[in-house]
């Protein structure tokens, strides 16, 4: 006999109370054993599939993502004294760089190089963590549940990007769980310490990047509407408390800067050209990246095929009055994405946990309400096959290049050492000593197009970089202020006559495509 979504909200559910009395009983070792077994399961297989990309391409030494750089840049200024806003152009709050400011003072230490893989391969752990702490969640709804969301969030592509390096969505992601553990379909309604803490750590989110304000605000909404006032203004001040302590500060000291950057250069960010808001979909369904050129179907007609396999899970999560909350969260994160002015492909993530926690829990229930064995077996085969696939395919993506940065170190004359690109600082070893000796460090070089150097054409539209006078003689002056400097990122947008004038400076060293050029005397 199988049971509907209702008839186990009665049943003890993973994560609460219930647990602390499932554990000595002898009578559930078996249930006990097989739910340690799924998440043991589901932690190793997320963690391999965030690494073994990552070494199989340029390794935890490589380059080619930037944003990871820009951040831990950000956090190794920080610890040098330099305050984000003032000193520096971040386009985000200031939480990321706080949180990655303890592996920025290791690599001060011991070498930019070593903080910098230690902290990727922590972000690899946070992947894995979110994907146990979604099969926990899913768990309340059944093992079905469980195995599906968990087993779907650690291969699927949109998840596994954003959890390769140190970008901004994966704590996030953390924050929105843990949150969705304390507040949602539990043993007996929260307490109201859980509704606190729960709020703490939504306002903790909106530190590192401020579309989780929109998360933040649909669980107020969600919990006014469930349990009144008081507990939505339990979420609510307690979340507007940790804001306020984290970027007061640095509110204070930049004053108008900081919101200049975070809030108005965001909304001055403008798409990637010949890419409208009908193609975000293929990101944030992996389609693309999973689809094999071998199989004659277009893009948009899998990417509509993984759409209309949404909805369907979306009315399996509606059908149970535990699991709306799911499908409300998953609607409001995904047109966040839809509706932000800019997109790039780890923003994907955000949609991620919710899609992961509505296929599977809303899928469970669906299947669990057809009476044939055979076509539950059929989706539960099938299920297991797309998530084997999607890991494979995810396994054979990598996008670190491989670059002998000791070599290029080796070669440069003493003194301060630029790049368009911070991660080579970082695997030059050169970010640490250039802050130290007191050298410029541009942190975020592409950033400056929305900030200062922030240029509009007579219709309105910002003025395409190769054609922006103002960054590009910012970027060349920036890299000339050097004794010795780095270009990797030509395809950004650089001018044609920016390039050459850059690379007309003779070569001190190169590995792998990089080199290494003369800048000032």
């Amino acid at each position: 006999m199988t049971t509907t979504g209702q008839d186990r909200e009665a049943q003890p559910v993973f994560g609460t109370r219930a647990v602390r009395r499932w554990w000595p009983s002898r009578a559930l070792t078996s249930l006990r054993s097989a739910d340690v077994l799924l998440l043991a399961s589901v932690t190793v297989v997320a963690f391999l599939v965030r690494l073994m990309p990552v070494l199989g391409g340029g390794g935890l030494g490589g380059y080619g993502r930037y944003d990871d750089g820009v951040y831990y840049a950000a956090a190794d200024s920080l610890v040098h004294g330099r305050v984000p806003y003032r000193d520096f152009v971040l386009l985000h709050p200031p939480g990321l760089p706080l949180l990655l400011s303890p592996f920025a003072g290791f690599g001060a230490l011991t070498s930019d190089t070593f903080g910098f893989e230690v902290a990727r391969v922590a972000f690899m752990a946070v992947g894995a963590l979110n994907a146990v702490l979604i099969a926990a969640l899913a768990h309340r709804w059944g093992r079905a549940a469980a195995m599906a969301a968990g087993g779907f969030y650690a291969v699927w592509w949109a998840a596994v990007y954003a959890e390769e390096s140190t970008i901004l969505e994966p704590l996030g992601t953390t924050a929105l769980l843990v949150a969705l553990l304390l507040l949602l379909k539990t043993a007996r309604a929260p307490s109201r310490r859980a509704e606190l803490v729960a709020g703490a750590i939504l306002g903790a989110a909106a530190t590192l990047k401020i579309w989780y304000l929109g998360p933040w605000a649909a669980f107020c909404i969600w919990q006014l509407a469930r349990r009144r006032w008081r507990s939505s203004a339990n979420v609510l001040v307690a979340g507007v408390a940790v804001v306020t302590i984290v970027v007061a500060p640095f509110l204070a000291i930049a004053r108008g800067q900081m919101f200049n950057m975070v809030v108005r250069d965001q909304l001055l960010r403008p798409g990637l050209p010949g890419s409208p808001r009908s193609n975000r979909m293929q990101f944030i369904f992996s389609v693309r990246q999973l689809l094999p050129s071998s199989v004659h179907i277009s893009v948009s007609t899998a990417t509509h095929l993984f759409l209309a396999c949404l909805v369907i899970a979306l009315i399996g999560c509606l059908l149970q009055a535990s699991g709306r909350v799911l499908a409300y969260l998953f609607v409001v994160n995904f047109c966040i994405l839809m509706a932000s002015p800019s997109f790039f492909g780890h923003y994907a993530h955000l949609a991620a946990a919710p899609a992961a926690l509505v296929l599977g829990v809303g899928g469970a229930e669906l299947v669990a309400r057809v009476r044939f064995a055979a076509v539950q077996s059929a989706v539960a085969v099938l299920t297991a096959i797309l998530c084997l696939y999607s890991g494979y395919r995810v396994l054979r993506i990598h996008v670190e290049q491989p670059v002998d940065a000791a070599r290029l170190s080796d070669a440069a004359p003493p003194g301060c050492v630029a790049s368009d690109n911070p991660e080579l600082l970082i695997l030059m070893n050169k970010l640490s000593s250039d802050l130290s000796a007191g050298c410029r460090v541009a942190v975020d070089v592409s950033g400056v197009t929305y900030d200062f150097a922030h240029r509009t054409l007579p219709n309105g539209r910002p003025v395409p970089r190769y054609r922006n006078a103002v960054w590009n003689s910012y970027l060349y002056t920036y890299l000339m202020s050097a004794r010795s400097f780095v270009f990797v990122r030509p395809q950004a947008g650089v001018g044609a006559a920016t390039v050459r004038d850059i690379e007309a400076h003779q070569i001190l060293a190169s590995s792998d495509g990089v080199s290494l050029r003369i800048g000032s005397p």
